[in-house]
């Protein structure tokens, strides 16, 4: 499922976030409603729940002995919680994931090919501006987005 576009939000003071409506409407239309969300990059990451199953199954298959991945899992998986937007489209937001992200007030939300991301305007412009600064100057980027024939 594809989510694309960027929203800007505020967050309440209980922790509620809206979800951006055509993201919304895009579950709906495949039957779901649920997500998971959990913390990743120093943001949010947001998958429908049918795409989170298929990304635990692959998880289930790591090494229980592999130390370095499992403390990956423990982060990941470990951060993830399972939200329903309410009937005006908020999801809420756990205090742990609040904090690990910085959500405060302003908020960027964020589509992406296989999931949504949910940003502190703070950050999202520190991202945003390193990416602009350096980003085009770095040749192996630079090859990767050009290997995208986009």
């Amino acid at each position: 499922m594809i989510f694309r576009g960027r929203f800007e939000y505020t967050i309440d003071p209980k922790g509620r976030v809206n979800i951006p409506a055509p993201f919304r409407e895009r579950l709906q239309e495949t039957g779901q409603e649920a997500f998971v969300i959990t913390n990743y990059s120093g943001c949010i990451y947001a998958y429908p729940a049918d795409d989170w199953a298929r990304i635990e199954e692959k998880l289930s298959a790591v090494s229980s002995v592999d130390r370095k991945l499992n403390t990956f899992l423990r982060f990941f998986v470990g951060g993830a919680v399972e939200v329903v937007p309410d009937k005006q489209g908020r999801i809420l937001v756990p205090p742990s994931l609040r904090e690990y992200a910085g959500l405060e007030k302003d908020l960027v939300i964020t589509g992406m090919p296989n999931r949504f991301e949910i940003w502190s305007r703070e950050k999202w412009m520190e991202e945003i501006g390193r990416f602009e600064k350096e980003g085009f100057e770095d040749p192996e980027l630079e090859r990767e987005i050009k290997s995208l024939r986009i």
